[in-house]
Protein backbone atom coordinates (compact mmCIF):
# COMPACT_ATOMS: atom_id res chain seq x y z
CA UNK A 1 0.00 0.00 0.00
CA UNK A 2 1.25 3.49 -0.89
CA UNK A 3 0.28 6.47 1.19
CA UNK A 4 -1.57 7.34 4.37
CA UNK A 5 -5.22 6.63 4.96
CA UNK A 6 -6.10 10.04 3.51
CA UNK A 7 -4.37 9.33 0.18
CA UNK A 8 -5.84 5.83 0.07
CA UNK A 9 -9.30 7.23 0.83
CA UNK A 10 -9.01 9.89 -1.88
CA UNK A 11 -7.97 7.43 -4.60
CA UNK A 12 -10.34 4.66 -3.52
CA UNK A 13 -13.20 7.12 -3.10
CA UNK A 14 -12.65 8.74 -6.50
CA UNK A 15 -12.50 5.29 -8.10
CA UNK A 16 -15.65 4.00 -6.38
CA UNK A 17 -17.66 7.15 -7.15
CA UNK A 18 -16.59 7.15 -10.79
CA UNK A 19 -17.47 3.47 -11.30
CA UNK A 20 -20.88 4.00 -9.67
CA UNK A 21 -21.70 7.16 -11.63
CA UNK A 22 -20.58 5.59 -14.90
CA UNK A 23 -22.91 2.66 -14.22
CA UNK A 24 -25.84 4.95 -13.41
CA UNK A 25 -25.21 7.11 -16.48
CA UNK A 26 -24.89 4.04 -18.69
CA UNK A 27 -28.16 2.60 -17.38
CA UNK A 28 -29.97 5.87 -18.08
CA UNK A 29 -28.50 6.16 -21.57
CA UNK A 30 -29.36 2.54 -22.36
CA UNK A 31 -32.95 3.11 -21.25
CA UNK A 32 -33.28 6.25 -23.37
CA UNK A 33 -31.70 4.47 -26.33
CA UNK A 34 -34.30 1.71 -26.11
CA UNK A 35 -31.79 -1.05 -25.35
CA UNK A 36 -33.02 -4.20 -23.67
CA UNK A 37 -32.09 -4.75 -20.02
CA UNK A 38 -30.33 -1.42 -19.36
CA UNK A 39 -29.49 -2.23 -15.76
CA UNK A 40 -27.99 -5.58 -16.72
CA UNK A 41 -25.77 -3.81 -19.25
CA UNK A 42 -24.67 -1.25 -16.67
CA UNK A 43 -24.03 -3.96 -14.07
CA UNK A 44 -21.90 -5.98 -16.49
CA UNK A 45 -19.77 -2.95 -17.35
CA UNK A 46 -19.35 -2.08 -13.66
CA UNK A 47 -18.45 -5.70 -12.91
CA UNK A 48 -15.81 -5.63 -15.64
CA UNK A 49 -14.27 -2.51 -14.11
CA UNK A 50 -14.29 -4.07 -10.64
CA UNK A 51 -12.55 -7.20 -11.95
CA UNK A 52 -9.96 -5.00 -13.67
CA UNK A 53 -9.40 -3.04 -10.46
CA UNK A 54 -8.95 -6.26 -8.50
CA UNK A 55 -6.50 -7.67 -11.05
CA UNK A 56 -4.40 -4.50 -11.12
CA UNK A 57 -4.38 -4.32 -7.31
CA UNK A 58 -3.18 -7.94 -7.18
CA UNK A 59 -0.42 -7.20 -9.70
CA UNK A 60 0.68 -4.20 -7.66
CA UNK A 61 0.63 -6.24 -4.47
CA UNK A 62 2.78 -8.95 -6.02
CA UNK A 63 5.51 -6.46 -6.88
CA UNK A 64 5.44 -7.45 -10.56
CA UNK A 65 4.84 -3.86 -11.67
CA UNK A 66 7.81 -2.52 -9.68
CA UNK A 67 10.51 -4.18 -11.79
CA UNK A 68 12.03 -0.93 -12.99
CA UNK A 69 14.62 -2.66 -15.15
CA UNK A 70 11.99 -4.40 -17.31
CA UNK A 71 11.72 -3.44 -20.97
CA UNK A 72 9.17 -2.29 -21.80
CA UNK A 73 8.28 -0.83 -18.38
CA UNK A 74 5.44 -2.87 -16.90
CA UNK A 75 3.08 -0.41 -15.25
CA UNK A 76 2.34 1.57 -18.48
CA UNK A 77 0.98 -1.65 -20.00
CA UNK A 78 -2.10 -1.29 -17.76
CA UNK A 79 -3.36 2.06 -19.12
CA UNK A 80 -2.51 0.92 -22.66
CA UNK A 81 -4.62 -2.21 -22.14
CA UNK A 82 -7.51 -0.13 -20.78
CA UNK A 83 -7.34 2.33 -23.67
CA UNK A 84 -7.26 -0.40 -26.32
CA UNK A 85 -10.28 -2.07 -24.69
CA UNK A 86 -12.19 1.22 -24.60
CA UNK A 87 -11.24 1.99 -28.23
CA UNK A 88 -12.63 -1.37 -29.35
CA UNK A 89 -15.86 -0.88 -27.41
CA UNK A 90 -16.42 2.58 -28.91
CA UNK A 91 -16.49 1.06 -32.40
CA UNK A 92 -19.59 -1.00 -31.66
CA UNK A 93 -23.11 -0.15 -32.79
CA UNK A 94 -24.34 -0.27 -29.19
CA UNK A 95 -21.87 2.45 -28.20
CA UNK A 96 -23.06 4.70 -31.02
CA UNK A 97 -26.64 4.33 -29.81
CA UNK A 98 -25.58 5.09 -26.25
CA UNK A 99 -23.55 8.11 -27.36
CA UNK A 100 -26.65 9.73 -28.84
CA UNK A 101 -28.62 9.10 -25.64
CA UNK A 102 -26.14 10.54 -23.11
CA UNK A 103 -26.98 14.12 -22.03
CA UNK A 104 -24.02 16.23 -23.22
CA UNK A 105 -23.40 17.72 -19.80
CA UNK A 106 -22.82 14.35 -18.13
CA UNK A 107 -19.37 13.41 -19.54
CA UNK A 108 -18.14 16.87 -18.59
CA UNK A 109 -19.55 16.78 -15.06
CA UNK A 110 -17.96 13.39 -14.37
CA UNK A 111 -14.51 14.93 -14.84
CA UNK A 112 -14.84 16.42 -11.34
CA UNK A 113 -13.26 13.23 -9.97
CA UNK A 114 -9.89 14.61 -11.11
CA UNK A 115 -9.82 17.01 -8.15
CA UNK A 116 -9.69 14.01 -5.81
CA UNK A 117 -6.84 12.48 -7.82
CA UNK A 118 -4.79 15.66 -7.64
CA UNK A 119 -5.39 15.97 -3.90
CA UNK A 120 -4.15 12.39 -3.55
CA UNK A 121 -0.94 13.23 -5.44
CA UNK A 122 -0.47 16.22 -3.15
CA UNK A 123 -0.94 14.09 -0.03
CA UNK A 124 1.56 11.56 -1.34
CA UNK A 125 4.06 14.38 -1.88
CA UNK A 126 3.57 15.65 1.66
CA UNK A 127 4.31 12.12 2.89
CA UNK A 128 7.49 11.88 0.84
CA UNK A 129 6.03 9.31 -1.57
CA UNK A 130 5.70 11.51 -4.67
CA UNK A 131 7.98 14.19 -6.14
CA UNK A 132 6.70 17.75 -6.29
CA UNK A 133 6.44 17.90 -10.09
CA UNK A 134 3.52 15.42 -10.15
CA UNK A 135 1.43 17.76 -7.96
CA UNK A 136 -0.27 21.11 -8.53
CA UNK A 137 2.66 22.67 -6.66
CA UNK A 138 4.89 21.51 -9.50
CA UNK A 139 3.95 20.78 -13.12
CA UNK A 140 0.61 19.00 -12.81
CA UNK A 141 -2.31 21.38 -13.40
CA UNK A 142 -4.95 18.73 -14.06
CA UNK A 143 -6.98 19.92 -11.07
CA UNK A 144 -8.08 22.89 -13.21
CA UNK A 145 -10.10 20.48 -15.35
CA UNK A 146 -11.93 19.03 -12.36
CA UNK A 147 -12.56 22.48 -10.88
CA UNK A 148 -13.99 23.92 -14.11
CA UNK A 149 -16.00 20.80 -15.01
CA UNK A 150 -19.13 21.71 -12.96
CA UNK A 151 -19.19 25.22 -14.43
CA UNK A 152 -18.93 23.96 -18.02
CA UNK A 153 -21.44 21.16 -17.38
CA UNK A 154 -23.93 23.64 -15.91
CA UNK A 155 -23.45 25.89 -18.93
CA UNK A 156 -24.08 23.03 -21.33
CA UNK A 157 -27.24 22.02 -19.46
CA UNK A 158 -28.47 25.64 -19.36
CA UNK A 159 -27.62 26.27 -23.01
CA UNK A 160 -25.08 29.08 -22.63
CA UNK A 161 -22.09 26.83 -23.38
CA UNK A 162 -22.22 25.66 -26.98
CA UNK A 163 -20.50 22.75 -28.73
CA UNK A 164 -17.51 24.83 -29.90
CA UNK A 165 -16.69 25.95 -26.37
CA UNK A 166 -17.24 22.38 -25.18
CA UNK A 167 -14.75 21.05 -27.72
CA UNK A 168 -12.23 23.73 -26.69
CA UNK A 169 -12.64 22.83 -23.02
CA UNK A 170 -12.18 19.13 -23.79
CA UNK A 171 -9.02 19.83 -25.78
CA UNK A 172 -7.74 21.86 -22.83
CA UNK A 173 -8.57 18.93 -20.54
CA UNK A 174 -6.75 16.47 -22.78
CA UNK A 175 -3.70 18.75 -22.87
CA UNK A 176 -3.66 18.98 -19.07
CA UNK A 177 -4.06 15.21 -18.79
CA UNK A 178 -1.27 14.46 -21.27
CA UNK A 179 0.99 16.87 -19.41
CA UNK A 180 0.20 15.08 -16.13
CA UNK A 181 0.74 11.63 -17.67
CA UNK A 182 4.05 12.69 -19.18
CA UNK A 183 5.24 14.20 -15.91
CA UNK A 184 4.31 11.09 -13.93
CA UNK A 185 5.83 8.70 -16.49
CA UNK A 186 9.13 10.57 -16.61
CA UNK A 187 9.26 10.74 -12.81
CA UNK A 188 9.35 6.94 -12.42
CA UNK A 189 12.58 4.92 -12.32
CA UNK A 190 13.80 3.18 -15.44
CA UNK A 191 14.18 4.15 -19.10
CA UNK A 192 11.47 6.85 -19.01
CA UNK A 193 13.05 8.77 -16.13
CA UNK A 194 14.15 12.37 -16.61
CA UNK A 195 16.38 14.37 -14.31
CA UNK A 196 13.62 15.66 -12.05
CA UNK A 197 14.33 16.82 -8.49
CA UNK A 198 13.50 14.49 -5.64
CA UNK A 199 13.22 10.73 -5.45
CA UNK A 200 11.71 8.73 -8.34
CA UNK A 201 7.96 8.13 -8.16
CA UNK A 202 7.93 4.43 -7.27
CA UNK A 203 4.50 4.62 -5.58
CA UNK A 204 2.84 4.64 -9.02
CA UNK A 205 3.34 0.85 -9.12
CA UNK A 206 1.74 0.27 -5.70
CA UNK A 207 -1.90 0.01 -4.63
CA UNK A 208 -4.01 2.15 -4.68
CA UNK A 209 -1.97 4.61 -6.76
CA UNK A 210 -1.86 2.10 -9.62
CA UNK A 211 -5.61 2.63 -10.06
CA UNK A 212 -4.88 6.13 -11.37
CA UNK A 213 -3.09 5.00 -14.55
CA UNK A 214 -4.99 1.71 -14.77
CA UNK A 215 -8.53 3.15 -14.72
CA UNK A 216 -8.91 6.80 -13.76
CA UNK A 217 -6.68 8.32 -16.45
CA UNK A 218 -8.16 6.14 -19.25
CA UNK A 219 -11.65 7.02 -17.98
CA UNK A 220 -10.81 10.73 -18.21
CA UNK A 221 -9.63 10.27 -21.80
CA UNK A 222 -12.78 8.29 -22.61
CA UNK A 223 -15.04 11.02 -21.19
CA UNK A 224 -13.24 13.66 -23.23
CA UNK A 225 -13.64 11.60 -26.40
CA UNK A 226 -17.34 11.06 -25.70
CA UNK A 227 -17.92 14.78 -25.14
CA UNK A 228 -15.97 15.80 -28.25
CA UNK A 229 -17.85 13.31 -30.43
CA UNK A 230 -21.17 14.56 -29.07
CA UNK A 231 -20.18 18.19 -29.69
CA UNK A 232 -19.03 17.50 -33.24
CA UNK A 233 -22.30 15.67 -33.93
CA UNK A 234 -24.24 18.69 -32.66
CA UNK A 235 -22.19 21.01 -34.87
CA UNK A 236 -22.80 18.77 -37.88
CA UNK A 237 -26.54 18.75 -37.17
CA UNK A 238 -26.58 22.55 -36.95
CA UNK A 239 -24.68 22.80 -40.23
CA UNK A 240 -27.15 20.53 -41.99
CA UNK A 241 -30.05 22.56 -40.63
CA UNK A 242 -28.51 25.81 -41.87
CA UNK A 243 -27.91 24.26 -45.29
CA UNK A 244 -31.53 23.12 -45.54
CA UNK A 245 -32.82 26.56 -44.54
CA UNK A 246 -30.56 28.27 -47.09
CA UNK A 247 -31.59 26.00 -49.94
CA UNK A 248 -35.30 25.14 -49.59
Amino acid sequence: MAGSLSAVALISGATAVLVALLALGLAGAARRAGLAHPWALAASVAAGQIVWLGATAALAGSGALADWSALPPRWPLLPLTALVTVALLTRTRTFRRLLAAVPPWQPVALQMFRVGVELAFWRLHLEGLAPVQVTFEGRNFDALVGLTAPVVASGIAAGWVGPRVTVAWNLFGLAMLLNAIGTVATSTPGPLHLDWPGEPFTAIAAWPVIWIPALLAPAAIFLHVVSIRQSLARLATRGQGNYVRSFP
